[in-house]
C-alpha cells in the first residue's frame, strides 16, 4: 500500500471538517502531502518559497477566517522553520494544522540526509503531537477529527501531524490511487461552563467599575461588552485590537485614549472600585502597568484558560468565553453605578483626544502618529487594517478614535514579535479581506521575501511602510542611554534601504509618500494587487511629537 492510501483519505476528511486553504513548499518528502492538496477541489492551495514566510501567511489566514488552515513541508530544517509561526499561533489563538513530512524512523539517529529530530519539534508550543507512520497509519478519519478538534478549542491553537514517508514518493503511475472517503467523527469541541458569572455578578454590584478589553477576534465580544456596559453603567478602556472602537454596536460607553489616561494619571484621581479584564493582555503599558501596580483594587479576568494574568494579582479568574459572562452580567439585573462615574471617564476621554489631535496637528506631516491617524480615517467599510508590533501598535492605540464603520484591527501579538509580519498580513488577505497593513521598517526587512510571494500570486494588499531606518522602540526605552555609537549599532540598527525600491525590485508597485492626501487616497480603494507605499519619517523627531502629545494629553485630563 502507498503513502497516498493515507494522504489522499486524510486530506479529503480535513477538507470535509471545513479546511479551506493550505499552503506548501517545495520538497521531495512532502509530494505525497503536496499532490492529494492540490488534487482537493475544497481545498485552495497556495504555494510559497520558503516555510517560515508559509507558516505566518497560514497563521494570518487562519486568524482572518478564523477557520484551521492547513501548511505542509518536507523534512529537516524545513519543518523547523515553521516554529516561530507556531510560537505566535499558540501565544495568538490561532489554529493552524501544521503537517510535516518526515524520513522513517529506521532513519532517525543514522546520519540520513535531511534527516532530524522531528519528535514534538515544536514542544508545548503544539496543541497536540501526532506521529504517524504512513505505511501503517490508522484511520485517517479519526486522525483529521484529532487534529481539527485540537485546532479548534476550546481555545484555539496550532496542533503537529508530523508523517513518516518511505520511498517511493511518487504514486504509482503517476495517478492518485482512488481511495474511499474516509469516515469522519462529529468534532467534539468543548465549551466552557459560564455559571461563574452568577458570582461575579454579585461582586460587582453596585460599584463603580471599569471593563478593560484587550486584544481579541471573536465577533460576539463587540455587543456583549457594550451590554454589560450599558448595564453596570461602566467604561469600556478598548484596546485598538478588541474590536470594540469601530463597527455597528453601542460605542458610548467604549475610552479609546486608555493609554493616554493612564499616562496622565487619571487612574489614580479617578480609580475604579472593581476591574474586570478580558481579552489578553491590552497594548498600553501604562494601563497594565497600573493594573499591576494598584493591588488594593478587585481585578476578575475573564478568559477560557482560566489564569492569563502576567501581572500575577488576579483575585478572580473565570473560565468561560467573555462574550458569554458578559451577556449574563447584562442580564443579571445588577445595581449599575451613578451615571456620573461612566460620564466623568466619557469626559475625559473626549478632553484627552481632542488636546492630543490637536497637539498632533502641529507638527509638519509625515510624523508616525500622524501617518497612523490619516491611515485609521482613511479605511472604508469592511476593510481591515492590519498592524505591526513595536512602535505602529502603540501609535495606532494613540490616535485610532470610535467609528461606525466596520473596520477590523488585527496583529500578532501573541508572543508580540516582528517576524513574519508581511507574511501573516498576505495572509489575511488571501481570504478576500480589503487589507491594508501598517508596518514599521524593520518589520518588512526582516520579511522582505514575502513580498515575492505577493508577486508570484499577485495578492491585493496595500503595505503602508513607516521608514525611519532602524528600530525607532528604543528611543523611548532606558537602552537610548547608552553610548550613542552603541545604541545605534545595536538597537538603534540603520540599514539605509529603499523600501519602495526594494520593493519593485521584488515584482511589487510601490512609491514613496510624503503627503497626507496622497496616503489617504492609497489606503482607501482597495488595489488590483500588492503595492507598497513607503513613508519616511525620522527616528529622534518621533520621539518629541510623542512627548508632545504626551504632556497635552495630561494637561487637558485634569
Amino acid at each position: 500500500m502507498s503513502s497516498y492510501h493515507f494522504t489522499v483519505p486524510l486530506v479529503g476528511a480535513l477538507a470535509k471538517l471545513g479546511v479551506r486553504h493550505a499552503c506548501v513548499t517545495p520538497g521531495s518528502r512532502s509530494t505525497p502531502l503536496v499532490l492529494p492538496i492540490v488534487a482537493e477541489p475544497r481545498i485552495t492551495d497556495w504555494s510559497h518559497l520558503d516555510e517560515r514566510s508559509a507558516a505566518f501567511f497560514a497563521l494570518g489566514l487562519a486568524k482572518a477566517t478564523r477557520t484551521p488552515v492547513l501548511v505542509a513541508c518536507t523534512s529537516g530544517t524545513a519543518a523547523a522553520e515553521f516554529l516561530p509561526a507556531v510560537v505566535e499561533a499558540r501565544h495568538g489563538r490561532v489554529p493552524l494544522i501544521v503537517v510535516t513530512a518526515d524520513r522513517p524512523a529506521a532513519l532517525r539517529g543514522t546520519g540520513a540526509p535531511q534527516t532530524i529530530d522531528q519528535h514534538e519539534l515544536y514542544g508545548g508550543a503544539a496543541a497536540l503531537f501526532l506521529d504517524v507512520d504512513a505505511s501503517a497509519p490508522g484511520d485517517p478519519g479519526i486522525i483529521a477529527t484529532r487534529l481539527w478538534e485540537a485546532a479548534l478549542g476550546p481555545v484555539p491553537a496550532p496542533v503537529h501531524l508530523n508523517v513518516q514517508f518511505d520511498e517511493p514518493l511518487m504514486p504509482p503511475g503517476g495517478v492518485l490511487p482512488e481511495v474511499a472517503d474516509a469516515a469522519v467523527p462529529e468534532p467534539r469541541i468543548p465549551v466552557h461552563d459560564s455559571a461563574d458569572a452568577t458570582r461575579l455578578a454579585e461582586l460587582v454590584s453596585g460599584r463603580r467599575g471599569l471593563i478593560v478589553a484587550g486584544p481579541s477576534d471573536d465577533p460576539l465580544l463587540p455587543a456583549a461588552t457594550a451590554a454589560a456596559a450599558e448595564a453596570l453603567r461602566w467604561p469600556v478602556i478598548a484596546d485598538p485590537l478588541s474590536g470594540l472602537r469601530a463597527g455597528p454596536h453601542d460605542r458610548r460607553r467604549m475610552i479609546c485614549s486608555g493609554d493616554l489616561l493612564a499616562g496622565a494619571g487619571w487612574l489614580d484621581r479617578t480609580a475604579p472600585e472593581f476591574v474586570i479584564r478580558v481579552g489578553a493582555l491590552p497594548t498600553s503599558k501604562p494601563l497594565w502597568s497600573w493594573l499591576a501596580e494598584h493591588r488594593e483594587v478587585p481585578l476578575a479576568v475573564v478568559d477560557p484558560v482560566g489564569w492569563a494574568d502576567p501581572t500575577r494579582r488576579v483575585g478572580c479568574a473565570v473560565r468561560a468565553e467573555p462574550a458569554a459572562v458578559l451577556r449574563a452580567l447584562a442580564d443579571a439585573g445588577i445595581e449599575p453605578a451613578g451615571e456620573s462615574w461612566a460620564e466623568s471617564w466619557s469626559a475625559a476621554d473626549a478632553a484627552v483626544r481632542d488636546a492630543a489631535a490637536a497637539t498632533l496637528g502641529t507638527f509638519d506631516f509625515p510624523t508616525e502618529p500622524a501617518v497612523a491617524a490619516t491611515v485609521g480615517r482613511a479605511l472604508p467599510d469592511g476593510a481591515t487594517l492590519w498592524v505591526a508590533s513595536s512602535m505602529p501598535v502603540r501609535d495606532v492605540d494613540l490616535t485610532f478614535g470610535c467609528m461606525s464603520r466596520a473596520v477590523r484591527v488585527a496583529a500578532n501579538r501573541g508572543a508580540n514579535g516582528i517576524d513574519g509580519f508581511v507574511s501573516s498580513a498576505l495572509g489575511a488577505a488571501a481570504s478576500g479581506s480589503h487589507v491594508v497593513a501598517l508596518a514599521g521598517d524593520l518589520s518588512v526587512v526582516h520579511d522582505l521575501g514575502a513580498l515575492v510571494t505577493a508577486a508570484r500570486s499577485w495578492i491585493p494588499i496595500t503595505i503602508v511602510a513607516i521608514n525611519n531606518d532602524g528600530g525607532g522602540i528604543f528611543h523611548f526605552l532606558p537602552q537610548a542611554n547608552v553610548d550613542p555609537a552603541v545604541f545605534e549599532r545595536h538597537f538603534g540598527t540603520p540599514h539605509g534601504l529603499d523600501l519602495a525600491a526594494a520593493a519593485r525590485g521584488l515584482g511589487v508597485p510601490s512609491e514613496r509618500i510624503a503627503d497626507r492626501e496622497a496616503l489617504a487616497e492609497a489606503v482607501a480603494s482597495p488595489p488590483d494587487g500588492p503595492r507598497l507605499v513607503e513613508v519616511v519619517t525620522d527616528r529622534a523627531a518621533n520621539v518629541a511629537v510623542h512627548r508632545a502629545i504626551r504632556e497635552a494629553a495630561a494637561a487637558a485630563s485634569t
